[in-house]
């Protein structure tokens, strides 16, 4: 018995616990308070109960006699059903044999049997639900530990039910007593079935039809395991010749200048040859970013002037990158000849593995959102870089979050509700929207759908203008008295904002009115950052250099340029207009300087100043060694004196 499986012994202690139960069905009584037992079977009783005496002075011993007594005194025994689950020993020797001389039992064993299997069943489904939301969540996060866990969770609870519904089975059926602790002890070992063996005329035993189509089934079943393991090892073969070959192949990549600094991991993702999306690709995990082509699949209508974008691999299946909520993907689309990039984020769950989602809206003089909605359609194709960013939010960093948005700046707080959704998060979520007009409340019907279902979503919008609508909400901008109200206790929470810079510089300064931590605020603008320059005269270097934590900040007047830019390795010379970015000039003088994002968080657009000084507003993507060796970010800097890059 020592060497069998955790499982088999925790059948045979089922069949302990039952054999008591049932002994004591079979003690007829004498007279009040006493009981009488005759023959063999009494001698084992009598046995049984002075070790029973003996355990009373060691507790953890006792357990499964304190089962068998209970039910030989009429009343269910505490613990019987989890002394099924916990004993790991060898059955008692005293009671297995009276297994075959058990009598019937009578109508209220048999009830309270059913009854503590039921309750089993019960308990053990809740645990199924426990472990399933578990291993999903870890799934979701890339926890590979904790999926572990869960599922070795599920496989127990699984095991427990089993049992519970075979004995309720044989209940139910009028088995006598020695067929049902049969059937739980075969449930527990996961044996078949036996049919009787027909004895030969010299006593011994011939092979049954039964054994003979078992045998058979297992060959064929063996047969086709061989079958896929080989098809499997030549397809493997198959892809790792693949991608030998093309690791093999020479990439073309520019020569690096002395003194460059080492590419981030963002950079190197960007220049990495782009995988085409299908069966065979392997799912890029969490944290890792990936290029190639997706195709649209669908285009939803959200305002009259937002449109939501799913996107698919073009081979089915599941998309080729994981992601966090809150991170975002960069489009590059040929536009009159040249390729354009420009990043939006995703606002599908990250729990979808089938899709992903970007929310758009077309601005005014926006050339890659204007053709997104005039011109692409279901079914083209489209080159995707990502997925990037840090203002992601998965449950895991606070018990309660608190999500403020302007306009579209609520697509990233809306991917990260979905998702929090889909996990059935327990922390509260407190959203906080702003919006010009009604018919620009993005996710409105969406929303409104998932207060009903989600007891722990709490929405508060306000509508700058809502006369002549059917708006019975708050209007006017997001106040510190809005905010107090829709949220209790905010300075305790953590905080994700998004929209404009100016609503977030407003914003950041009301919350601070409000003491709110600054450490608890997470930020991300949404548009171009419109950074400062230093004024005609004033030295670049003593101007502020990050985004203004007391307001928006006022852009100077423009007038012509009074500087150049010249970029050394392209030999090109251009005019600097103050109010226009490095990448901008560059992009006008045909200069190329790799990007995504455009709003100083991915740091590809790393470039490095020869001469000058600039301003950025946005330098998070920028570290403490970068600013030593003299980069920036090209899509920040700024100046009114004259500059060199190396570009």
């Amino acid at each position: 018995m020592i060497g069998l499986p955790c499982r088999h012994r925790s059948g045979l202690a089922a069949l302990v616990i039952l054999t008591g139960q049932l002994a004591a069905s079979a003690a007829p009584a004498s007279g009040p308070g006493s009981v009488h037992r005759t023959g063999p079977f009494a001698q084992r009783w009598e046995l049984a109960q002075a070790e029973d005496e003996h355990a009373a002075h060691h507790p953890a011993a006792a357990a499964s006699s304190g089962d068998a007594a209970g039910m030989a005194s009429g009343r269910p025994a505490p613990g019987m059903m989890s002394g099924m689950d916990g004993m790991m020993g060898r059955p008692r020797k005293e009671f297995y044999p009276a297994l075959m001389d058990m009598p019937t039992l009578s109508a209220e064993q048999r009830s309270k049997l059913e009854a503590q299997a039921r309750e089993r069943i019960s308990a053990e489904a809740d645990r199924l639900a426990s472990a399933e939301m578990d291993l999903r969540h870890a799934l979701a996060v890339d926890d590979i530990v904790a999926a572990g866990q869960a599922s070795r969770r599920l496989r127990e609870s699984l095991n427990q039910v089993q049992s519970g519904v075979v004995a309720l089975h044989s209940l139910h059926a009028g088995e006598p007593p020695q067929q049902i602790a049969q059937a739980w002890l075969k449930s527990q070992m996961n044996l078949l079935p036996q049919r009787s063996a027909i004895n030969a005329d010299d006593g011994g035993q011939e092979i049954s039809w039964f054994h003979v189509s078992t045998m058979a089934l297992l060959v064929l079943f063996s047969l086709a395991l061989l079958a896929i393991y080989v098809a499997r090892m030549r397809r493997a073969n198959a892809l790792v010749d693949r991608l030998t070959r093309v690791a093999a192949a020479p990439v073309a990549v520019a020569p690096v200048p002395s003194g460059t600094a080492v590419r981030s991991p963002e950079e190197k993702a960007a220049i990495t040859p782009a995988q085409p999306a299908g069966p065979d690709t392997a799912r890029v995990v969490a944290g890792r970013s990936w290029k190639g082509k997706l195709r649209i699949c669908a285009i939803y209508p959200e305002t009259p002037n937002v449109k939501t974008f799913r996107l698919q691999a073009p081979g089915g299946g599941a998309i080729p990158f994981a992601f966090l909520p809150g991170q975002f993907l960069t489009y590059a689309i040929e536009i009159d000849g040249k390729i354009v990039r420009r990043s939006y984020t995703i606002a599908s769950s990250a729990a979808q593995t089938a899709y992903v989602e970007t929310t758009i809206k077309r601005e005014d003089g926006g050339l890659l959102s204007d053709y997104m909605h005039g011109h692409l359609k279901e079914g083209d194709l489209v080159e995707v870089a990502g997925p990037s960013g840090a203002f992601t939010f998965t449950g895991a960093e606070a018990d309660s979050v608190v999500l403020i948005g302007g306009g579209v700046g609520s697509t990233p707080l809306m991917a990260a509700i979905r998702y929090l959704s889909d996990i059935a998060w327990p922390g509260q979520i407190y959203l906080v929207y702003g919006a010009q007009t009604t018919e620009q409340f993005i996710f409105r019907d969406e929303l409104e759908y998932l207060q009903r279902r989600m007891n722990n979503l709490h929405v508060a919008a306000t509508m700058m203008r809502a006369a002549g609508t059917s708006w019975m909400g708050r209007e006017g901008q997001i106040t510190a008295e809005f905010l107090t109200e829709a949220v209790p206790d905010l300075a305790k929470r953590r905080i994700h904002l998004c929209g404009p810079p100016g609503m977030m510089a407003a914003l950041r300064k009301t919350l601070a009115g409000l003491g709110v931590p600054d450490e608890q605020i997470k930020t991300e603008a949404f548009g171009p950052a419109r950074g400062a320059v230093p004024p005609p005269g004033k030295d670049a270097a003593a101007a502020p250099t990050r985004r203004s934590e007391a307001g928006a900040r006022a852009t100077p007047a423009v007038g012509p340029a009074t500087a150049t830019i010249r970029f050394a390795k392209s030999g090109k010379v251009a005019a600097l207009p103050p109010d226009k970015s490095v990448l901008e000039v560059a992009e006008d003088a045909g200069v190329s300087i790799d990007y995504s994002c455009r709003v100083g968080v991915c740091g590809v657009c790393k470039t490095h100043l020869l001469q000058g000084n600039v301003t950025m507003e946005v330098q998070d993507a920028l570290t403490d060694d970068d600013k030593a060796n003299g980069l920036i970010l090209a899509c920040q800097a700024r100046s009114v004196g004259d500059l060199v890059v190396e570009a």
